[in-house]
């Protein structure tokens, strides 16, 4: 190994290990944000041919960040009666426009906050409203 291939291989392990440390301080900066996802970094080795039989061809190592979305995070009691939280597998169905047609986007999240706006639909921070059907005092869907 010459002196240059050392040199890469300890380089290659100050990235990998700047990359995990990137992806503790993001977990820790937006660990109290609402419908938080968690990020997990994973070594992966790699290993170079060997172009010479007398000379050692350095490796390397790689970081693979892997995004954590189907953690379940805390429920968090709230003040607010519209507020509704997910507890298991499962997401709540949003969109743009508070009466969509076929051609809406359907967008889908797990953060629950949806205060009533002044036509008494739920609307979340970024504006979209919660989709869902109205239901008769037993839990039937009520068809209109």
């Amino acid at each position: 190994m010459s002196l240059f291939g050392a040199m890469t291989s300890g380089v290659f392990g100050l990235i990998v290990q700047c990359s995990a440390m990137g992806a503790i301080a993001d977990n820790i900066t937006n660990v109290n944000t609402v419908g938080y996802k968690n990020t997990k970094t994973d070594f992966q080795s790699l290993v170079s041919k060997q172009t010479s039989a007398r000379a050692y061809s350095t490796g390397g190592v790689q970081a693979r960040p892997l995004q954590l979305n189907d953690v379940q995070g805390l429920l968090q009691a709230t003040t607010s009666q519209t507020d509704i939280g997910v507890s298991g597998a499962g997401y709540f169905v949003v969109n743009e426009s508070s009466r969509p047609s076929i051609n809406s986007e359907f967008l889908f999240t797990r953060a629950g906050s949806f205060p009533q706006d002044n036509e008494g639909f739920l609307r979340n921070a970024a504006g979209f409203y919660l989709q869902g059907w109205p239901t008769d005092p037993r839990g039937n869907v009520i068809l209109p």
